[in-house]
């Protein structure tokens, strides 16, 4: 992906077991071109929060994460952050791919979000198995329809939807299926909203004050959630 410390571990026997299940698609791979894939690329292991990849880094490899998760993020000169996307397991960088095709930088950070592995393919390669594999075609089609439409669903959220109301669809998702509890500081949540802790904490006090949530340090408790979901509702008349 990057001129980074790959730590150049070879993929066992073992591995590219596991690597063949996440990315079904690599079997359909002439067998040796499979080989070469499989000889030339190596295995890293991130730990939570560990950068794979920096903004403006050179493009030497394409990440395939195999488990775990790696959240892709711009960060302002003042230091804001805000969250592009993230890939899971059996899933690839799309940003990485086009760096490598079109020969340019790396235009964001890639972090570790708790423990990941990826399989790390040389450039060199991919270029080659574009132009010959139509499965490997379609998977980075695929790859680009799922990242364009997070993107201009990001985009949407940013242009057309205040604070409060992203603020409050954020909530509602994080707090599906956890029992209407959310793990996160205020500095989290400014981050992949792309804002500052102040504006969360801001928010969140009013939420508080209306009865919608209850917090603590790290947690917040949805507790009205159908009248917070009605928080991220257009504004009426927009």
């Amino acid at each position: 992906m990057s001129k980074v410390d790959v730590g150049k571990v070879s993929v066992s026997k073992v591995g590219v077991s596991r690597v063949l299940e996440a990315f079904p698609f690599l079997a359909a791979l002439p067998a040796n071109a499979r080989e070469v894939l499989i000889s030339q690329a190596v295995t890293k292991k991130l730990t939570s929060g560990q950068v794979l990849v920096r903004d403006g880094a050179e493009c030497t490899w394409l990440p395939f994460v195999v488990d775990g998760t790696l959240r892709l993020y711009k960060t302002s000169p003042a230091g804001r952050e805000i969250t592009l996307y993230r890939i899971r397991r059996g899933e690839s960088c799309i940003l990485s791919a086009t760096c490598i095709l079109n020969q340019g930088s790396f235009p964001a950070m890639a972090e570790a979000e708790g423990p990941t592995e990826v399989l790390l393919v040389p450039s060199r390669l991919i270029s080659q198995y574009v132009d010959d594999n139509p499965d490997w075609r379609r998977f980075l089609f695929g790859l680009y329809a799922k990242r364009l439409d997070e993107v201009l669903a990001l985009v949407d959220e940013i242009a057309f939807h205040h604070m409060d109301q992203r603020l409050a669809a954020w909530l509602v998702r994080q707090a599906a299926g956890s029992r209407g509890t959310v793990s996160a500081t205020h500095v989290q949540i400014a981050d992949e909203l792309g804002t500052s802790r102040e504006v969360i904490s801001r928010i969140l006090s009013d939420f508080e004050a209306d009865g919608l949530i209850e917090t603590s340090r790290g947690r917040i408790l949805v507790t009205r959630r159908d009248e917070l979901r009605k928080r991220s509702e257009p504004y009426a008349g927009e």
